[in-house]
């Protein structure tokens, strides 16, 4: 607390000597330029104001109207080939009676071919590219939170040692540890 005095008073005497040895500055304005505020923009007519209102009321329109265009079209186009896939498939399952027999679905049992992938985005990708050359139906096998195995359905062992086989004929991996 001292030494806060201390200082207050060593400052208060140094203005005051800087003020003795040199006298009181003038406050006062000498610039010979007088001080002018911004002109101010007056109209008589407030065609601006309305134009502003205007364009900014278009501008949401517009994007209300592309907005609400684009999500129907998009809804239709999703409506149309839902619809054609659909019609699709019932037509394949109507022409082939064995599918339709309940004795042509054995039970499927799901075969991991690949070490666990630790995202499900990573084992989404590994599908799409087998899919894609293979032809083959694989699922993603969720085992925990980190751990995505690539698995394939199958009937009996002949069908899964066949379909390891066309995986290793389409992408030159080797399958034969399984």
């Amino acid at each position: 607390m001292i030494r806060l005095i201390g200082m207050l008073t060593g400052a208060a005497l140094a203005v005051a000597a800087i003020v003795i040895t040199l006298g009181l500055p003038e406050l006062a304005a000498t610039n010979d330029v007088p001080v002018q505020s911004p002109p101010l923009v007056v109209s008589d007519t407030p065609a601006a104001v309305v134009t502003e209102d205007m364009t900014e009321a278009v501008a949401d329109t517009v994007a209300d109207t592309v907005a609400d265009t684009v999500a129907e079209t998009v809804a239709e186009t999703v409506a149309e080939t839902a619809a054609e896939t659909v019609a699709e498939t019932v037509a394949e399952i109507a022409a082939d009676p064995a599918v339709m027999t309940p004795a042509a679905s054995p039970s499927q049992n799901w075969f991991a071919f690949w070490s666990p992938f630790r995202s499900e985005i990573a084992a989404d990708g590994f599908i799409s590219e087998l899919q894609r050359t293979t032809g083959l139906d694989y699922r993603v096998v969720k085992l925990k939170p980190g751990v995505y195995e690539v698995a394939f359905a199958y009937s009996d062992p002949l069908d899964r040692d066949s379909k390891l086989d066309r995986i290793t004929a389409a992408t030159g991996l080797d399958m034969s540890g399984g």
